[in-house]
């Protein structure tokens, strides 16, 4: 009985058009996913990641500094000539002068320095201190100048 089957039923046009926008959006929605995964390359010339190479700064090292060695403490070289109320002359100093010192020791206070070249008035001494023969002098034209120094840069003179 071939033409005793039953009909199919139809499907109406809505549900047609409804599964159509359906799987167009479904579609659409998967393109924009894959668009966004694998972007596709820009224009040529466009702009590129620039690489960052990583460098360590070299730092300046200086070579050892030299040990310093010790200065020997020169030896006093006591003049004979040199007394109490002869005249002296700063000399020796390579232009630093000689420190005139409260007293006869090289932790005293200076008081003032005697230039290279000046003549002085022995008034004391001689005292040894701290490996040094010291003189007490006198400026002669300022007589409240005045301070102990080494004879190691006193050179007895005549009377000025």
């Amino acid at each position: 009985m071939l033409g005793s089957q039953s009909p199919r039923p139809s499907i109406p046009l809505y549900i047609w058009v409804l599964t159509a926008a359906v799987l167009l959006l479904a579609a659409t929605a998967c393109g924009l996913w894959a668009v966004y995964l694998w972007p596709l390359p820009g224009p040529p010339g466009g702009p590129y990641p620039t690489p960052i190479i990583w460098t360590a700064t070299p730092t300046a090292t200086f070579p050892p500094s030299p040990t310093p060695t010790e200065t020997p403490v020169p030896t006093p070289t006591p003049s004979a000539e040199i007394a109490i109320g002869r005249y002296v002359r700063v000399s020796g100093t390579a232009g630093a002068g000689v420190n005139l010192r409260l007293e006869p020791d090289v932790n005293s206070p200076r008081l003032d320095i005697g230039q290279e070249g000046e003549i002085f008035i022995v008034v004391n001494g001689p005292r040894t201190a701290g490996g040094y023969t010291w003189w007490q002098v006198r400026d002669p034209t300022n007589e409240t100048r005045q301070g102990w120094a080494v004879a190691n840069y006193l050179l007895p003179v005549e009377r000025p």
